[in-house]
């Protein structure tokens, strides 16, 4: 009997363990900033107003360009999260920002500074016909409450096999008037 138990605990830990394992990892979402250097990790540094904010980027109308290829009087399209805590920032529209991104995404982290309300006198780049830039959406998630419910379905029944074929065992052993331990 005591062989038994221990083959049962030794399979559902088995099982325990293969759902972890194969079980995929999610994202880390604590934001933290403590790297420096947000300047020159850009690809794209701007100065606009944004004109539009939904829940996965923002709009802005370009008015000068410190780093990159953009013109200034472009409309620049940029993911960011809105909450904070997920390293986004929460734009106001009709506010200024001087914006560092990289990649088309920009974020907490990325070097987000509420730019002055006055409109610079020299713009760095000619005025030029608004041309939208648009970033590549973002990646989809895979859902890990999931794979944890899979996992434990898939464990409680493995358990419950093993359990069943035991039971089956020691009946067929008593029918057959055998006694002691049924061999493995």
């Amino acid at each position: 009997m005591k062989l038994r138990a221990a083959i049962l605990l030794a399979l559902t830990a088995l099982s325990l363990g293969l759902v972890v394992v194969a079980s995929p990892a999610e994202p880390a979402w604590a934001c933290s900033c403590a790297r420096t250097g947000a300047d020159e990790r850009a690809d794209l540094i701007v100065v606009g107003t944004i004109t539009e904010v939904t829940d996965t980027g923002v709009q802005l109308a370009v008015e000068s360009v410190e780093k990159g290829s953009l013109r200034a009087g472009a409309t620049l399209r940029l993911r960011v999260g809105r909450q904070e805590e997920n390293c986004g920032y929460d734009f106001r529209a009709g506010t200024r920002y001087r914006v560092n991104s990289r990649d088309g995404v920009t974020g907490l982290c990325a070097g987000i500074t509420a730019a002055p309300a006055q409109v610079p006198t020299t713009p760095s780049a000619p005025a030029a016909a608004p041309t939208l830039v648009t970033a590549l959406p973002a990646p989809a998630q895979v859902p890990g409450r999931l794979w944890l419910v899979g996992g434990a379905v898939l464990t409680v029944l493995a358990a419950g096999l093993v359990a069943v074929s035991m039971r089956r065992r020691r009946i067929e052993a008593k029918g057959n008037g055998q006694t002691g331990q049924a061999g493995f």
